[in-house]
């Protein structure tokens, strides 16, 4: 396994025991990539983390054929769910597809490169606990199509 992938493996498996305990969903596996997910029902959450870019994110992804439409339902909702959040997310469509839009929050830190092992800790709290707001903002309209599953 190469530096990096031992690193992002490392850095997730101490976040995952945490995330799982606060959050409503379960990860169960670090990887060795940029970032983890939750998937259900083509619903994600994503942790992501680059090497050598700053600023964690916190994700929400809808990777499904009706992910526009989920998309339009959380936009009319927007001040609802930026309230509930705490602050205001930051929305987009994934450059790749139209089909895989996603509001997504920003946490201030250096790249995994420049993290030193003793800031991780810090660093993930502020990661889960913009995950367990974002969850708990957008879960709520997220429902009618979480019940399809």
């Amino acid at each position: 396994m190469s530096e990096i992938g031992q690193t992002y493996h490392a850095f997730w498996a101490s976040l995952l025991p945490q995330s799982n305990r606060q959050t409503g969903f379960s990860l169960r596996s670090p990887t060795r990539r940029s970032s983890v997910e939750f998937c259900r029902v083509g619903l994600c959450f994503h942790y992501r983390l680059e090497y050598d870019t700053p600023n964690a994110l916190v994700e929400c992804a809808l990777l499904r054929s009706d992910g526009e439409q989920i998309y339009h339902s959380l936009v009319r909702r927007r001040k609802q769910i930026n309230d509930a959040f705490g602050g205001s997310l930051l929305w987009r469509r994934d450059a790749h597809s139209s089909q895989h839009p996603w509001p997504y929050h920003g946490i201030a830190c250096p790249s995994l490169r420049e993290l030193v092992h003793e800031s991780w800790s810090a660093v993930q709290s502020q990661m889960i606990d913009a995950m367990v707001r974002l969850e708990r903002a957008v879960a709520p309209y997220l429902q009618r199509w979480l019940e399809e599953d």
